[in-house]
């Protein structure tokens, strides 16, 4: 393949999305360059798409989307190089706002799209540490097994926990994102969110003994591991922040803003936020059981079948927090986790085929880098734009197989117990189903290649 020009990439990119001018921030996951644009009109979608490395474009949770693949990074490097333009590992929640639509009536949709970028956005740096936490417990499992009597060393103990601090500590971290999305103090909301994991404060829960607060009855609730709390918590508080600042005389306010942010925040967290959290948590799971009650085993399936499409309007990261209150609430995930993973593995088999089936050179490199990114990697975004989704009929194979796939794994019962990759190296954290998982994998495999080796014709985009 022809070497690319990072640095002419870039340019050619920021050309198009209407220059640095046009740019509030951009950031990056680990295929796309994430552009928060003032006037999305300005960017021209087809000669992005166009231009040599760029895999695709999307739009969707307030943000321009330029799928790079394994480009990414070195025109990413250029752009902060090169151009006067904000970056960040988030984006803040008061710029996902597309600017050329103030001043319009909001539709439900708009909303909706507003709040999946806010929840995806404040759970990116959490997710992180619970794929970290997780492998974490899959290798002291590993451990265990093959050698129970290191249990009982310090030296396990206290890996074991680092590996359960993330999910105990969850308001606490989740609070942290987001803050940062809201453009507040973290600090005012990692404070609330301590507080209700205080000792004195879980020995009260534990007791079960009446609590008043302003003579108000308290909730007990145990808010380890629990999420949307302290999202609902660093909303509140951030809007407070900033009224108190604002109308507390800069002589007094930095002594009575912060006093008043917790006088005020703490006790509607306590007796209001804090339970309609857990409530609304529960309603989460307790639909997410009504689903598997009603499709059964299928319900992986479906999640590895709509995928692709959810990849495409960038909204994928809507499913975090049901998969999210589902791990805190049971303790395994058996529905979103084999979903994502069985839709890289078709993706993956999906490649292969191509790449057996094209005498394209460039295509047939390209069709198997996809395929490895996809099933090693749990990377699908060069394989879904740059393969499966440009030549159309491996889509089709890519369905066929996560739906057979999930619902071979489904209906044996897989469990993911932990956060884990989406690739094959994730079937590990499936533990004692482990054996589901696999046979899911193969059948997503097997499906998927030989679907798309069957529709496939051999022939490029330009043939």
């Amino acid at each position: 393949m022809a070497k690319i020009d990072y640095s002419a990439l870039a340019a050619a990119i920021m050309e198009n999305v209407g220059g640095s001018g046009n740019v509030h921030t951009v950031s990056h996951c680990v295929t796309r360059l994430r552009f928060v644009l003032k006037d999305r009109s300005m960017a021209k979608d087809a000669e992005i798409k166009q231009l040599t490395g760029v895999l695709g474009v999307v739009y969707g949770s307030g943000q321009y989307q330029v799928i790079l693949g394994e480009n990414l990074f070195p025109v990413f490097d250029e752009i902060v190089k090169n151009y006067k333009v904000e970056t960040g590992d988030v984006v803040a929640e008061n710029h996902t706002e597309d600017l050329a639509l103030k001043g319009k009536k909001k539709t439900i949709k708009d909303y909706f799209m507003k709040a999946i970028q806010f929840m995806s956005a404040s759970l990116t740096p959490f997710i992180t540490v619970l794929f970290g936490a997780g492998m974490l417990r899959v290798i002291l499992s590993l451990a265990s097994y093959f050698y129970p009597a290191v249990t009982s060393s310090t030296t396990y103990m206290l890996f074991n926990f680092m590996s359960q601090a993330p999910f105990y500590f969850m308001p606490i971290l989740v609070a942290y994102g987001a803050s940062r999305v809201l453009k507040s103090n973290p600090a005012f909301a990692i404070t609330v969110a301590a507080a209700l994991l205080y000792p004195d404060f879980a020995a009260m829960v534990a007791a079960g003994d009446p609590v008043t607060m302003l003579g108000l009855p308290v909730k007990l609730v145990s808010y380890s591991s629990s999420l949307l709390p302290a999202i609902f918590s660093a909303i509140l508080l951030a809007y407070l922040e900033k009224f108190f600042y604002r109308v507390i005389p800069g002589m007094l306010r930095s002594v009575f803003a912060p006093l008043c942010v917790f006088l005020v925040g703490y006790p509607v967290t306590i007796l209001i936020l804090g339970p309609a959290g857990v409530v609304v948590g529960t309603w989460i799971v307790t639909g997410i059981v009504w689903l598997q009650a009603h499709v059964g085993g299928f319900a992986p399936g479906i999640i590895a079948a709509i995928h692709p499409f959810l990849v495409m309007m960038g909204v994928n990261m809507l499913m975090v927090a049901p998969m999210t209150e589902l791990f805190t609430s049971v303790g395994y995930d058996n529905v979103f986790r084999p979903g994502w993973i069985l839709h890289n593995i078709a993706e993956g088999g999906s490649c292969l085929a191509v790449m057996l089936k094209t005498k394209d050179k460039d295509l047939k490199s390209s069709a198997l880098s996809a395929a490895i990114g996809a099933i090693i990697s749990g990377v699908s975004e060069p394989a879904l734009y740059g393969i499966n989704l440009r030549l159309r009929t491996p889509i089709f194979g890519v369905v066929a197989g996560g739906l057979v796939g999930g619902a071979v794994a489904g209906f044996m019962g897989a469990k993911a117990f932990s956060m884990g990759y989406s690739s094959i190296l994730g079937v590990v954290i499936f533990e004692n189903t482990m054996m589901a998982i696999v046979a899911g994998v193969i059948a997503a495999f097997l499906v998927s290649f030989l679907a798309t080796f069957v529709l496939y014709n051999g022939k490029t985009v330009n043939d």
